[in-house]
């Protein structure tokens, strides 16, 4: 057992621009895409998703400070510490990580053969939602195996979502074939679903075209991408207190992610599309009555111009949101790195509005700012138990995060082994 941990620790420590890549070129071979497409369209992927991340990255690591800076200026500091994406650190480092792995990708292939869902799990790096929680559920249960179990469940759910989801996801981005079952993610689009429904029936509202190209329409030149990204970007600076020199800074930054970030998805999409497709075509030659959804990472959604330009919209709007509701003790400054990936959920059904986009994203984030708060103390228990952030636990600090801290069914889950005392 001991080998096949450290197997699959090494293969999951090469990250989502490898990993995607591999895994894409095995389905081609499997599914007789051809070598040459298969390896063509794999390393296309890989290279339009590290392209990707690093124009996320820059933005996030531009926003972030300025978003702190305003938070300073506002006199805003909450008790927990927000550490983010650094539960992946459980995902991939409590004991059960490997059972994990090899019980979802079995318990996937079962369900796909049963009909029981037509999401096949491939992205295999966006498991570690799914095993961060149960790493949190080792940690209160003591034990592994309800770890792998609480894990599996929150994964299979995620499946279940993803066929609810797909079709939305396909047509909005124009890539056939593809799902997208990871974490807090596809529940941004479940959540979506009713609060777009009401949102569309509240007069004046209802009929504002408020989507990049609707402004772009209405406001000319500030309706281009680059430019609406440089003036929010001026905003956010001069709201922070940033002199001309940052402020201008941050504008230009913020207008290059609206304006290379769609590029990197179309080369996303230039190497899966023609996976995928070959993929559906094997299926129905030989399965008629099957459909199959090929998992891919959340990342493939941040393409339209409306995701970015809610994100920026929504970072200093969330922490507001945090500062002034009772009982909410995490500022979310690491955790704002999520948003984008939840408004890329979330555009395919608002259609590409950015007010309605803002709207249900600020209600969305309000069961993550109290869950998040509600499980630090498991949360910090968790890192305890690894050996991890041991200088800030000694001092007395609580950890917490929005992605898997704050995550609506990883709570009813880990709630669930609370209720019956495990």
């Amino acid at each position: 057992m001991e080998f096949i941990q450290t197997a699959v620790a090494w293969f999951l420590g090469l990250g989502s621009t490898v990993i995607v890549p591999i895994v894409l070129i095995l389905l081609g071979l499997i599914f007789r895409v051809g070598w040459q497409k298969a390896v063509r369209g794999g390393v296309t992927v890989g290279v339009g998703l590290a392209g990707l991340f690093l124009v996320v990255n820059l933005i996030i690591a531009a926003l972030q400070p300025a978003v702190g800076a305003l938070a300073t200026r506002l006199g805003l500091e909450l008790a927990l510490v927000d550490v983010n994406w650094a539960d992946a650190g459980i995902a991939w480092g409590w004991p059960g990580v490997a059972g994990l792995v090899l019980s979802i990708i079995a318990v996937n292939l079962i369900m796909v053969f049963l009909r029981l869902t037509k999401t096949l799990w491939t992205d295999v790096w966006s498991y570690w939602h799914g095993s961060a929680l149960a790493g949190f559920v080792w940690a209160l249960t003591g034990s592994v195996v309800w770890g792998v179990v609480g894990g599996v469940l929150y994964l299979v759910l995620g499946s279940l979502m993803s066929d609810v989801t797909a079709k939305k996801y396909q047509e909005f981005n124009e890539m056939p074939g593809i799902g997208v079952p990871c974490g807090t993610t596809v529940q941004a689009s479940i959540f979506a679903i009713p609060v777009v429904w009401l949102l569309e029936r509240i007069p004046g509202l209802k009929d504002w075209d408020a989507s990049p190209e609707g402004i772009r329409k209405r406001f000319g030149l500030i309706g281009e991408p680059a430019i609406l990204g440089l003036v929010l970007g001026v905003i956010i600076g001069i709201a922070a207190g940033y002199n001309v020199q940052g402020i201008l800074g941050l504008g230009m930054q913020v207008a290059t992610m609206m304006l290379v970030l769609p590029r990197m998805v179309s080369i996303i999409s230039e190497g899966l599309v023609p996976i995928t497709m070959s993929i559906i075509e094997f299926m129905r030659e030989r399965f008629p009555d099957r459909e199959i959804y090929v998992a891919v990472d959340c990342a493939v959604l941040l393409g339209h111009p409306a995701v970015m330009a809610s994100s920026v919209i929504l970072f200093p709007l969330s922490i507001l949101l945090a500062a002034i509701l009772p009982g909410v003790k995490m500022l979310p400054i690491a955790s704002l790195a999520v948003v984008p990936f939840w408004a890329g959920a979330v555009v395919p059904y608002t259609k590409g509005n950015v007010v309605k986009t803002v709207i249900v994203l600020l209600l969305f984030s309000i069961p993550f700012m109290y869950f998040s708060t509600l499980t630090a103390d498991i949360h910090t228990a968790t890192f305890a138990n690894m050996g991890q952030f041991t200088a800030e636990i000694e001092q007395g600090l609580q950890l917490a995060s929005w992605d898997m801290g704050g995550d609506p069914l990883g709570f009813v889950i880990l709630n669930i082994f609370k209720l019956f005392g495990f």
